[in-house]
C-alpha cells in the first residue's frame, strides 16, 4: 500500500533551481566553494562580485537553500546599487526559485516578475524561457499538472531552438516528473532513459542522479520491478556520495520504496530514515511529510506500532501545515490502517472518512485544473484564429487599421507615461516619508545617547566629587585632628612623669583610655574614608586589610579570593571597587546576620568580575527596588560609573550573591 497515490516529487524543484549556471550541473567540492569565498572576500563592489555571489548561491543551494538565498539577496542589492541590469535579473531569478523551493510562492512570484522585466528589456529569450519553466514548476507543485506539462513541453522546444542542451535536459526532467504524476509511466520511462543517455554523454553527475531516481520510481509504479533493480546499484552509489541533499533524499526514498515492495521492511526503514534526515537538513517540510508517511507504513508492516503512530501523525501534521493535500490524503489512509491494526475502529473510520473527503477534494482540484487548462487552450486557439481573421481584414482595410493602431499606441503611451509619473511621484513620496522617519529615529536615538552621556558625566562628576571630599576629610582628620590627639596624648603622658601619684587616680586612667580610643577611632575613620594601603599597595592588599579588620571582630568571617590581579588597575577603578565592597560588606554586617562571607575578584584580560556572597537571611530584591534602598542605589550608581552590570540573587534564609561584571579601560 506504500505510496498508493504518488506524491509530488521535490526532485524536479531542486533540480531546476540552478538553471542560471553557465555550464552543465556538477558537484563542486568544499575546497572549491572555499576558493569562491576567498575570491568574494577580496572582490570589489562590481559586476565580478555579483557573478561570484550568483555562483556561490547556485552551488551552496545544493546543501543549504537558506544560505544560498542570502547570497542571492546580497547580489540583488549590489546589482541595484551599481545599476547592473543583467545582475538584477539573474539574482532576482535565483532568489525567486530559492523562495519557491522553500514554499514562499508569493515572494517567489515577486522576484520572478522583476527578473522577467529585466530579461525582456535586455532581450534574452533563453532567460525568459527559464522563468516560464519556473512558473511551470509552481503549477506542478500546486497540482496543476496539465498546465505544468504545457509549460515544460514548450520549454523543451525553446531550449533546443537556442541550442541550450543543459537547460533542455532539465526541461525534459521536469516533463518526465509530470508524466509520472499523471500516471503515464511508460512515456515517462521512455523519456527518462533518453535523458539518462544524454546526461551520461555530458558526464553530468547530478542529471545522471535525477534521471536514475525518476526512472527507478516510474519502473516500480509500472510494475517492472526486475528492470528497476538493474538501476539500484548506481543509484545507491549516488545517494551515498552526492552533496545535493535533495537528490540524496529522493534516491534513498526510491531505494526504500523498492525494499518495501519486496517486503524487506527493516531495510526499507533504514532508507526512509536516511531520506528523512536529508529532507530535515533542507527543512523541506513538503517532502518530510511524504517521507514520514513512507516510514510509518514500513513501521506498521514491521510491527513497530509506536514508531508507526508517531511517524504517521507527524506526516499528517506537516502535510496540513504545508497544505500538501496529496500527503494528507496518503497519511489519512495510512492512519486508518494503523488504527484498524490496533482495533480502534472508530479512529480508523474517522481517518478513512477523511481520506475519502481528501480524495474528493483532490479530484475536484485536478478536474478544475484540467478544465482551466482546456479553457486556456481553447482561448489560445480562438486567439490564433482571430489573429488570422484580423490579418485578412488588415489586408482589406490597411489604412483604417493603421490609423486605429496609431491612436491606440498614442493612448497606450499616454496611459503608460501617466502610470510611470504616478508611480514615480508615489515612490518619491514614500522615499521622502521613509527618510523623514529615519531622520526622526536617528534624532531620537541621538537625543537618548546624549541624555545617557550626560547622566554618565553627571554621575562621574558626583562620584569624583565624593571621592575628592573623602580624601580631603581623611587627610584633615589624619593630619589635623590626628595631630592634635597625638599632642594631647604626649602632654597627658608627661603629666604622669611630673606627678607620679596621678597614675593611681582612676579618673586619670579612664581619661587616658578614652584618649587612646578616640585616637584609634579617628585613625579607623580616616582609614575607611581613604585607606592608605589602597593608594600604596593596590586593591587586593587593601581588600585583604579590610577583611582582616572585619575578621578581628569575630562577628563575621570574610574570605578573599583574587585571581589574575597581579597587575594594578587604574586608581579611580580601584577606589570604586573598594567602595562597592565596603558598602556591600557593611550591608551584610548591618542587615544579613551572616557568619560567613566570600569576596571573589577575577580578572581575565580586560574583563573583571566581582562576586560577594554571604550565608545571611537574604531579602526580597523586588521589594528592595521598590523601596529604593539607599545601599543598593549607591552600589548601582558606582557600577554604572564603571559601565558595569550588577546582578543580585537573594533567597530568604539561604543568603545573597552579588555579581558585578565590567570591562577595564587600561
Amino acid at each position: 500500500m506504500l505510496l498508493s497515490e504518488k506524491c509530488v516529487s521535490a526532485a524536479l524543484v531542486f533540480f531546476f533551481s540552478f538553471l542560471l549556471l553557465p555550464r552543465a550541473l556538477s558537484q563542486l567540492q568544499q575546497k572549491q566553494i572555499d576558493s569562491l569565498l576567498n575570491e568574494l572576500a577580496k572582490a570589489k563592489e562590481d559586476t565580478n562580485k555579483v557573478n561570484l555571489l550568483r555562483q556561490l548561491g547556485n552551488e551552496v543551494g545544493y546543501t543549504d537553500p537558506s544560505k544560498a538565498l542570502r547570497y542571492a539577496l546580497q547580489g540583488y542589492e549590489l546589482s541595484q546599487k551599481i545599476k547592473y541590469e543583467k545582475g538584477i535579473g539573474d539574482m532576482a531569478y535565483l532568489a525567486g526559485i530559492l523562495e519557491m523551493d522553500m514554499g514562499n510562492f508569493n515572494v517567489s512570484d515577486s522576484f520572478l516578475n522583476i527578473s522577467e522585466k529585466q530579461f525582456r528589456q535586455l532581450n534574452l529569450p533563453g532567460q525568459l524561457a527559464k522563468i516560464e519553466h519556473a512558473r511551470g514548476v509552481k503549477a506542478y507543485k500546486q497540482g496543476n499538472y496539465w498546465s505544468a506539462a504545457d509549460f515544460f513541453a514548450k520549454n523543451v522546444k525553446i531550449f533546443e531552438d537556442i541550442n541550450d542542451s543543459s537547460s533542455a535536459l532539465i526541461a525534459y526532467q521536469s516533463l518526465i516528473a509530470v508524466l509520472g504524476q499523471i500516471k503515464n509511466y511508460e512515456k515517462a520511462i521512455e523519456l527518462s532513459k533518453k535523458a539518462l543517455k544524454v546526461a551520461e554523454s555530458r558526464n553530468d553527475s547530478l542529471s545522471i542522479g535525477y534521471s536514475l531516481q525518476t526512472l527507478v520510481v516510474d519502473l516500480m509504479y509500472a510494475g517492472r520491478m526486475n528492470e528497476a533493480a538493474e538501476y539500484l546499484p548506481p543509484l545507491r552509489t549516488i545517494a551515498d556520495k552526492t552533496i545535493d541533499q535533495n537528490l540524496a533524499a529522493e534516491s534513498y526514498s526510491a531505494l526504500g520504496m523498492y525494499a518495501f515492495k519486496n517486503k524487506n521492511f527493516s531495510e526499507a526503514i533504514i532508507y526512509f530514515l536516511k531520506a528523512l534526515k536529508k529532507a530535515e537538513l533542507l527543512n523541506d517540510k513538503y517532502q518530510m511529510a511524504n517521507h514520514y508517511n513512507s516510514l510509518g507504513q514500513a513501521y506498521l508492516e514491521a510491527g513497530n506500532l509506536n514508531g508507526c503512530r508517531e511517524s504517521l501523525l507527524e506526516s499528517l501534521r506537516l502535510a496540513r501545515e504545508y497544505q500538501n493535500k496529496r500527503a494528507e490524503y496518503n497519511a489519512s489512509l495510512s492512519l486508518s490502517s494503523y488504527y484498524k491494526k490496533i482495533n480502534d475502529f472508530r479512529s480508523a473510520y474517522e481517518h478513512l472518512l477523511h481520506y475519502l473527503e481528501m480524495g474528493d477534494s483532490i479530484l475536484k482540484d485536478e478536474t478544475r485544473n484540467y478544465t482551466t487548462y482546456l479553457e486556456a487552450s481553447y482561448e489560445a486557439s480562438k486567439k490564433e484564429n482571430e489573429i488570422l481573421r484580423l490579418r485578412q481584414v488588415q489586408q482589406e482595410k490597411d489604412y483604417e487599421i493603421k490609423r486605429r493602431t496609431t491612436f491606440l499606441f498614442i493612448g497606450a503611451g499616454l496611459i503608460t507615461a501617466l502610470t510611470i509619473i504616478v508611480y514615480l511621484l508615489r515612490r518619491d513620496y514614500r522615499n521622502k516619508q521613509r527618510l523623514i522617519k529615519q531622520r526622526s529615529a536617528l534624532l531620537e536615538e541621538k537625543v537618548k545617547t546624549i541624555e545617557k552621556e550626560q547622566q554618565v558625566i553627571s554621575l562621574q562628576a558626583m562620584i569624583n566629587g565624593q571621592e575628592t571630599e573623602r580624601t580631603r576629610i581623611a587627610k584633615d582628620l589624619h593630619d589635623g585632628i590626628g595631630g592634635i590627639f597625638s599632642t594631647v596624648k604626649m602632654h597627658y603622658s608627661t603629666l604622669q612623669q611630673d606627678t607620679p601619684l596621678i597614675k593611681e587616680n582612676p579618673l586619670y586612667k579612664k581619661t587616658l583610655d578614652l584618649i587612646n580610643s578616640a585616637a584609634d577611632e579617628l585613625r579607623r575613620v580616616a582609614h575607611n574614608m581613604m585607606p592608605e594601603v589602597l593608594m600604596k599597595m593596590g586593591l587586593t592588599e587593601a581588600l585583604q586589610d579590610f577583611c582582616n579588620n572585619i575578621n578581628s571582630g569575630k562577628l563575621l568571617n570574610i574570605t578573599l579570593q583574587a585571581f589574575g590581579m597581579e597587575k594594578r588597575l587604574n586608581s579611580s577603578t580601584e577606589i570604586m571597587l573598594y567602595r562597592i565592597v565596603q558598602e556591600l560588606i557593611n550591608n551584610i554586617i548591618k542587615h544579613a546576620y551572616a557568619t560567613e562571607a566570600l569576596i571573589q575578584i577575577n580578572r581575565e584580560q580586560n574583563r573583571l568580575s566581582l562576586i560577594i556572597e554571604d550565608n545571611g537571611r537574604g531579602f526580597d530584591t523586588k521589594e528592595a527596588e521598590e523601596k529604593r534602598s539607599m545601599g543598593i542605589a549607591t552600589v548601582k550608581s558606582r557600577v554604572d560609573y564603571l559601565n558595569g552590570r550588577l546582578t543580585i540573587d537573594s533567597r530568604k534564609n539561604i543568603g545573597t550573591t552579588v555579581m558585578i561584571d565590567l570591562l577595564i579601560n587600561e
